[in-house]
């Protein structure tokens, strides 16, 4: 591409007369930087180039043009009428055509080139440099990176003349600025015999695309990232209710996760806890949340996993709403609380088995908790003492036991070893409200500073004599 370009000229002018930036922008009224954006091809108004051309003593049209236009203009001028006026109008329909391209390409930020196959030439169009923020030379490498491909790859590459393949490239730019991304077409030209002769193209600005992609691609990772280390299964259904996503611990809790459409939700095995009563496909809260937009804060199911386990899991769903309000999706959460759920089982058979112990008629049985001074007695320990067992509910065990007794007493607590239960046995009377009976004691007293449901645990048998 032989380099005829406006800002060649205007180079070439300002070294011929030795004029710097600075006395140019002075003499026409702008600034320095608008000279030097011109001497690398920047776009330059009308008015601005009539004052450059008065003011370097050329021919504006030539300027802007070159010599062609103006032996186009002398030979238009040399016509006669009719014909001479059209093709005046012609030519200057012309210019501004090339005027608006030029500035439409800077605005949209759009470079054309052309790179010579075989002197390797790369020449940049006026005001591509200015896009791609570097000359010709360090933008080479990346904007062609089929340099080294010899012919007949170069014509595989290109269609033999008639492709336009993309590609993209970024170029660093020289203030370490980062880079700058662009889209690049090209169109191969052949020669008379059929050979490469050169490559045309033209390259789209895209920094900003690139950096959104960028953006989003690390928003994607991180979003992935979570979903596979949250401690819950996830479950996330598209509009129609086919399963796109089932993070690690969805599998675990599962024992596999089938990504089913909504029709085969009932692959999924459960049953309510409330009930026992099976779920069917449309009872699972990602099935609701997908057909009717409904929002379920947690329910409890046990579910027959894919792996032939029984566990129990929390699930709650949210629909996914559009700006319009309308269903785009659903999310299900599957919390695995199978250990506690066994574990309130075993508490519940525990405390069932204590009640039991602690109301049969043939043990008396009180305790004392940490904390609290009343004793909670069984009916057989009140009726020793002729009472009902929420007459003791606000007195110490101690204190039912009489002087004797109470010595005793607070002698086996103080021979116990240091940070460890008092495990003792002793006979004594224990009285209230006028009623005394000799009984014999066990007692463990554990330490203040103990882990446990009691602080005192006492049995109580009458004496025998």
């Amino acid at each position: 591409m032989k380099d005829n370009s406006f800002a060649t000229r205007l180079k070439a002018l300002l070294e011929q007369k030795r004029l710097t930036l600075a006395e140019v922008a002075r003499a026409i009224g702008t600034s320095p930087p608008s000279v030097h954006r011109w001497t690398r091809g920047g776009e330059i108004d009308d008015e601005n180039l009539r004052a450059l051309a008065r003011f370097l003593d050329v021919n504006w049209i030539w300027l802007r043009y070159g010599d062609e236009a103006i032996q186009s203009l002398q030979d238009t001028m040399t016509g006669e009428g009719a014909l001479a006026d059209e093709r005046r109008r012609y030519l200057g329909e012309i210019m501004a055509s090339e005027a608006r391209l030029n500035l439409a390409q800077e605005m949209a930020r759009i470079a054309t080139w052309e790179w010579n196959v075989l002197t390797d030439e790369l020449a940049i169009a006026s005001g591509g440099e200015q896009i791609f923020g570097r000359p010709a030379e360090p933008v080479k490498a990346r904007l062609l990176p089929f340099r080294a491909l010899d012919l007949e790859a170069l014509k595989e590459r290109f269609g033999r003349g008639e492709g336009a393949p993309e590609w993209d490239v970024g170029v660093p730019q020289a203030d370490g600025g980062g880079e700058r991304w662009f889209t690049s077409r090209g169109r191969m030209v052949l020669d008379a015999h059929d050979r490469p002769s050169k490559v045309v193209g033209v390259s789209i600005e895209i920094t900003q695309r690139k950096q959104m992609e960028k953006a989003l691609a690390r928003s994607e990772t991180l979003l992935r990232k979570v979903i596979e280390m949250i401690p819950v299964g996830l479950f996330i259904a598209d509009e129609t209710g086919r399963i796109t996503t089932a993070n690690p611990e969805a599998e675990r809790i599962w024992g596999g996760a089938p990504r089913v459409d909504l029709a085969r939700y009932g692959d999924y095995k459960g049953r309510w806890a409330r009930s026992g009563e099976a779920l069917q496909g449309k009872d699972w809260t990602l099935a609701r949340a997908v057909r009717t937009g409904e929002a379920s804060p947690g329910e409890i199911v046990h579910i027959d996993a894919f792996d032939g386990e029984s566990r129990t899991i929390i699930m709650s769903a949210m629909p996914l709403l559009d700006g319009e309000q309308g269903i785009i999706g659903a999310i299900e959460v599957n919390q695995d609380i199978t250990a506690l759920d066994r574990t309130e089982q075993s508490l519940r058979a525990i405390a069932d088995q204590w009640r039991a112990i602690f109301e049969q008629p043939a043990l008396a049985i009180a305790y004392e908790k940490h904390g609290h001074e009343g004793l909670h007695a069984n009916p057989r320990f009140a009726e020793l003492l002729g009472t009902a067992p929420d007459a003791l509910a606000a007195r110490p065990l101690a204190d039912l036991m009489d002087a004797a007794t109470r010595r005793a007493y607070d002698k086996a607590l103080r021979g116990a070893r240091p940070g460890e239960p008092a495990v003792f046995a002793l006979r004594g009377r224990l009285k209230h409200a006028g009623a005394s009976r000799e009984v014999q004691l066990q007692v463990v007293r554990y330490p203040e500073d103990a882990a446990g449901a009691f602080r005192t645990l006492a049995f109580a048998t009458e004496a025998q004599d």
